[in-house]
């Protein structure tokens, strides 16, 4: 599959910026161990290449899933919001509102699923 371009994304959003260093509180399937929040991770969930009969795909359909982690909720629902303005251009937000709480870490999680159409 081809590789998806939301870090670039993310850290090209003046608005994001404004709210959170996405060069080092930004990070593809896990946070580094230690790292303080607020913090943005994504992974890609699932893919399909979207193949021909007579020529080979020309274009990856890749379901990826973001989730911000903030020590409030309202930290929380202010950084996913401004991920989703940065990435919504690129991607179909298919599931806008996950909602969890990680009584281990005490950290508020908020995020969603979306999909992007990479061309090859």
């Amino acid at each position: 599959m081809s590789f998806l371009p939301i870090y670039r994304t993310l850290k090209a959003d003046i608005d994001l910026a404004a709210l959170i260093d996405v060069e080092s509180k930004a990070f593809e399937d896990v946070a580094p161990q230690g790292t303080s929040p607020p913090y943005i991770v994504w992974q890609t969930i699932s893919a399909q290449a979207n193949n021909h009969l007579d020529e080979p795909a020309n274009f990856d359909d890749t379901q990826y899933q973001l989730m911000v982690y903030a020590a409030d909720a309202k930290t929380a629902y202010k950084l996913r919001d401004a991920c989703r303005v940065a990435l919504e251009e690129q991607s179909w937000i298919s599931n806008p509102s996950i909602n969890l709480y990680d009584s281990k870490a005490k950290l508020y999680g908020r995020g969603f699923d979306a999909n992007w159409i990479l061309a090859r």
